[in-house]
């Protein structure tokens, strides 16, 4: 029998509620459980990441893109604002005119040519200003020709020889009647500076609406706003792609290393086999304790609720711990009276030995412990050092009550088996001295569910009085002979 075929049997046998496909499917979902939870936090922390990232570049990119963009638009408007405008302007004003106010004939004259020429739905304003702040000439306030304001800014720019231009919420700044509506303007502020003339003569203000300006922008940023949402959006969905196909090769890189951790474990478990029928060719009387040992350590581990990783640690521990018993001469083993002195010290070494033999092996340093605590008693009168109550590995007095239960109901040349309930009455009697008693109520439990008696493997029973030998003079299993 395999080992491991010695858990599926015993853990078969409790009936955990779940079919055998159920609970193919739970282990193949558990043993996957950590390429999934890593999968999902890095996938997640990634796209959490990646969408903080995008959403902070592209609202910074966008956001850099509609600046430029209506820069650009106003830039363009006022450019155009002032070829038109001060071109035409230029070749209806004669430089004498563009230093007084337009009054009488004069205004009549160019203020019909700007309402005609100018003025229209888009240019809603024209101002002719004087070097000295004076309104030279408004499309719409003819009443503030001739007076004298506080040069702005925006008009000493324009003196001093360079467009300017600015967007306002009101459209008429000097306080005078408001013809143009409630909506925000683009003023411009250009120089005129005639042929022939190194100095500005007079600067011309333009006012236009700023609502088909402002659409053209809006339409601008949208498509700007969308290219880079879409061109970010696709680099997102670029590099979730990589991290998929990262987790993908991931996930079956380790589905690979659990491929071949199961096949090194098997390699493993043959080996103890080989070694557990070694020590069955050794020493006849023992023949077969080891599966039972192993069938009898998985029922009580398994009512205490050892993880699948602790049960196998107890099932090496059973296929190694007789292991020592190689070294031992058969007329040791075999011996049918009292051990001397020097026997008996041989006898008590093989649990330390037993331990060093395996304790190099990284996957058997488990079963090694088990194997050095399993002479153990819970008063602290057992052997090799004497440990006692929660010093003994939870474990080793787990395989201690089996190997004691088997050592009992099993022929020996020294003496003969006991019957199986005599052997567990003797196990409870045994609860708080030699055995830790939540072991020993864990092998009864198993007992009442029929996980101990095994009748696969049929033995002869003996008297009871055999028993004395075992547990009455503080012996354990294997300590009458190993």
């Amino acid at each position: 029998m395999r080992p491991g075929s010695i858990k599926a049997r015993v853990l078969g046998k409790k009936g955990f509620g779940l079919g055998a496909g159920s609970k193919s499917i739970w282990q193949w979902l558990t043993s996957h459980a950590f390429v999934w939870q890593f999968t999902l936090q890095f996938t997640l922390v990634f796209a959490l990441l990646s969408v903080v990232l995008v959403s902070l570049t592209g609202f910074g990119l966008s956001s850099y893109l509609a600046g430029s963009i209506k820069d650009s638009e106003i830039d363009d408007a006022a450019e155009q604002a002032e070829e038109h405008v001060s071109r035409l302007v230029m070749v209806h004003l004669s430089p004498g005119q563009a230093v007084t106010p337009l009054i009488g004939e004069q205004y009549a004259a160019f203020d019909s040519f700007v309402q005609t020429e100018i003025i229209s739905a888009d240019t809603t304003r024209v101002r002719l200003w004087g070097q000295d702040g004076t309104l030279l000439y408004s499309s719409d306030s003819p009443g503030q020709i001739g007076q004298n304001f506080s040069p702005s800014q925006k008009l000493a720019t324009a003196f001093s020889g360079s467009t300017a231009s600015q967007v306002a919420d009101s459209p008429d700044d000097l306080g005078g009647p408001a013809s143009v509506g409630s909506g925000s303007v683009l003023a411009v502020y250009a120089p005129l500076a005639f042929e022939g003339e190194a100095d500005v003569a007079a600067a011309v203000e333009v006012h236009q609406a700023y609502g088909p300006i402002a659409d053209r922008i809006e339409n601008s940023q949208t498509v700007v706003y969308v290219a880079v949402a879409g061109a970010l959006g696709f680099l997102y969905a670029v590099l979730l792609a990589i991290v998929g196909r990262g987790s993908s090769i991931m996930s079956r890189q380790r589905r690979q290393m659990m491929v071949r951790s199961q096949e090194l474990k098997r390699s493993h478990d043959s080996l103890l086999q080989v070694l557990s029928a070694a020590l069955d060719l050794r020493d006849r009387a023992t023949k077969g304790h080891t599966l039972r040992l192993a069938r009898l350590a998985l029922a009580i581990g398994g009512e205490l609720g050892f993880s699948d990783e602790a049960l196998s640690h107890l099932e090496r521990a059973a296929m190694l711990h007789d292991m020592t018993n190689l070294e031992l001469p058969k007329a040791i083993l075999g011996k049918a009276g009292p051990l001397t002195d020097d026997e008996w010290q041989k006898i008590q070494r093989h649990p330390e030995l037993g331990c060093e033999m395996v304790r190099d092996a990284p996957f058997l340093r488990e079963a090694g412990q088990i194997i050095l605590g399993h002479h153990e008693r819970h008063d602290g009168g057992g052997y090799p050092r004497g440990l006692k109550g929660e010093e003994i590995p939870l474990a080793a007095r787990v395989f201690a009550v089996a190997d004691t239960y088997d050592a009992m109901i099993s022929d020996r040349p020294y003496r003969k088996a006991v019957s199986h309930a005599t052997a567990v009455r003797e196990i409870e009697r045994s609860a708080g001295t030699q055995f830790d008693a939540k072991v020993v109520e864990a092998f009864l439990a198993a007992d009442r569910k029929g996980l101990v008696e095994d009748k696969a493997f049929p033995r002869e029973q003996g008297e009871e009085a055999a028993v004395a030998d075992l547990v009455g003079q503080g012996t354990s299993g294997e300590e009458a002979h190993a």
